[in-house]
């Protein structure tokens, strides 16, 4: 990095952009860059697995659950988050009513719900198409059997009927149903459970949120031979989380970044000019998503469900 560069030398980062946008060995690096983000875009990296394990201490990254759904933001810590997360862990181990075959996690992550597992006696087998994350996951629990593969790609030979549960816990949002529903009849024994807890659409379109269609989706499970043994609607007792998260949002993230833009703006009205549309983009995408958590908005558009699906044929 020149001096000029290490002193924000407006014309000096300029160039430094103008070269790396435009020259062809940049140019190269920046197409390659693209297309290794557009084939992760899904998939966690070293230094978010390192994050996440130092903030959620129980390697859980579930929306949590809250006996009291009336609990106020400012009531609450860090810790109160974490036993939302760990109790909505133990409201899925709880659904499992075969205990000595194996069972399936999809999505394992940081890996908090396969240790609650363990730790019960279950022989839970983690699923992940991330290298980081299996690589995480072997590091932490040597003992645990662990699949490198997208859902709808994992290999029949050795898996066919092999589990008496399948959970799919905040993964189901990112399952093709038309060819994970099929595939889930293959994976599990007769008589096997498949347990979700995840994010819903109420059908308004005009929100943006993620998860699939409820109605399309209990339409599509009821139609390919599936019943509902357990279904509950635990949108109340995520609200506390997201309150929790939105007054941070608000009352401190959001006036942090002003500041922070609003002093390069005063420091480099050069550079501010130069990224003004990119600043104002940032800004946009911050609103956004601070709405999308927002709980009045959630709770109009989304439902948070816990499931247990069976065959019934």
């Amino acid at each position: 990095m020149t001096r000029e560069i290490e002193k924000l030398n407006g014309k000096a980062i300029v160039k430094s952009v103008l070269r790396r946008s435009l020259y062809p060995r940049h140019l190269y690096q920046l197409l390659k860059l693209h297309r290794n983000k557009a084939a992760t875009a899904r998939a966690y990296d070293d230094p978010q697995l390192k994050l996440y394990g130092q903030v959620f201490l129980g390697d859980f990254l579930n929306y949590g659950h809250f006996d009291d759904p009336d609990l106020q933001p400012r009531a609450m810590s860090l810790n109160d988050i974490y036993r939302a997360q760990a109790r909505n862990a133990e409201l899925i181990v709880e659904l499992i009513t075969d205990r000595s075959s194996p069972v399936l996690d999809v999505g394992s992550g940081m890996g908090g719900l396969v240790r609650l597992m363990l730790n019960q006696g279950l022989n839970p087998v983690a699923l992940s198409p991330d290298r980081n994350q299996i690589e995480h996951l072997r590091s932490k629990y040597p003992q645990l059997a662990v699949l490198q593969s997208k859902f709808e790609d994992i290999p029949l030979e050795g898996n066919l009927h092999r589990y008496g549960t399948i959970i799919t816990s905040e993964s189901l949002q990112f399952l093709n149903l038309r060819l994970a529903l099929p595939l889930m009849a293959k994976l599990l024994k007769p008589g096997g459970r498949w347990i979700a807890c995840d994010c819903f659409r109420t059908g308004e379109e005009r929100h943006r949120s993620s998860g699939h269609v409820w109605s399309d989706f209990e339409r599509q499970v009821l139609a390919s031979g599936w019943t509902f043994a357990f279904r509950a609607d635990h949108t109340p007792n995520v609200m506390p989380t997201l309150r929790f998260v939105h007054m941070w949002g608000n009352d401190i993230a959001l006036p942090a970044v002003r500041f922070g833009f609003e002093k390069f703006r005063t420091k480099q009205p050069l550079l501010h000019y130069i990224f003004e549309e990119i600043i104002a983009a940032m800004n946009k995408k911050i609103h956004k998503n601070l709405d999308l958590m927002a709980p009045q908005t959630y709770s109009l558009y989304t439902r948070y469900m816990l499931l247990a699906m069976e065959r019934t044929g």
